[in-house]
């Protein structure tokens, strides 16, 4: 399919114009710059730290000072070095904890809409579960389950994000398997398989990818939660989650969780820029209805 369509239809002069006016809004420019900027600082965090994050050297509880920029920990680690490595942990691991809900929502999603019958059944009623509980508390369920540990936290936050993805792939599918196109693709003898790969899934990515994109901070949030809650990153491990959990701990010295409170904050409100400017991108009509409604 081209670059230029969007649903199975190509895109007018008028289309393409919004499409790009869409990525120079200023939300879009300040999010893809804020997240571009963390994404180098998680690449480079050993190069551009001042000192390993769990080293031990300095006075406990320094104040930001021109030694310390970001001041030190109860332990007398540098919070500065702290909050770059902590780049390396939630950014990738929300990246791939949102891929792996892309992953298994969208194909179960898709699968339900398609086939129907039996298979949807039982996959609408396994999300309907899901949504039953409050996303953090079911997280904790499984983390306290399997017990504390980052990956065990990631597996959790894939339990409770990939029903989503079901969902609105669900709909979508359902919107767009009795369509014309898909007709003509099985009346030519295509299978059902080769119809929703080549015929359906194209349609669906779009908005699944804004989704996807916006997800990105609601995982970077989780992840912090449960750290925050001991339930994720275990000491000495320089999570953003787990700092703030410190930082709670020991209130009067206010930049231990001032600074990767901060971090978290401008993380998602990137990702969430991101979101809304490529829903704007993908979808102008849609973006305008919310507009309107919001007014």
């Amino acid at each position: 399919m081209s670059a230029h369509t969007a649903a199975g239809i190509p895109l007018t002069r008028r289309q393409r114009r919004l499409t790009r006016s869409a990525w120079r809004q200023p939300l879009a420019v300040i999010g893809l710059s804020i997240a571009s900027v963390w994404l180098a600082i998680a690449a480079l965090a050993p190069l551009i730290a001042p000192t390993d994050p769990i080293l031990q050297e300095s006075g406990r509880f320094l104040a930001p000072s021109a030694e310390h920029l970001m001041g030190t920990d109860g332990l007398g680690r540098d919070v500065l070095s702290r909050v770059l490595y902590g780049a390396r942990i939630s950014i990738p691991l929300a990246f791939m904890l949102v891929g792996l809900s892309v992953t298994v929502g969208a194909t179960l999603g898709a699968a339900a809409g398609y086939v129907g019958g039996w298979l949807e059944e039982a996959v609408m009623r396994v999300v309907d579960l899901v949504f039953a509980f409050p996303p953090i508390i079911l997280a904790m369920a499984v983390v306290a389950a399997l017990g504390p540990d980052l990956r065990n936290a990631v597996l959790a936050i894939v339990v409770v994000s990939w029903p989503s993805y079901a969902r609105v792939t669900r709909s979508l599918v359902l919107s767009l398997r009795s369509s014309e196109y898909v007709a003509a693709s099985r009346l030519l003898g295509v299978s059902s398989a080769r119809a929703l790969v080549r015929e359906v899934l194209p349609n669906v990515a779009g908005p699944v990818l804004v989704l996807a994109t916006l997800e990105l901070g609601n995982a970077v949030l989780l992840l912090s939660g449960l750290s925050f809650l001991g339930l994720g990153a275990v000491p000495p491990s320089p999570e953003w989650g787990a700092m703030v959990s410190e930082g709670a701990r020991t209130f009067n010295f206010w930049w231990i969780g001032a600074f990767p409170g901060l971090a978290i904050l401008t993380v998602v409100l990137a990702f969430n820029f991101l979101g809304d400017s490529l829903r704007d991108a993908l979808d102008p009509q849609t973006s305008r209805a919310v507009r309107e409604r919001a007014l």
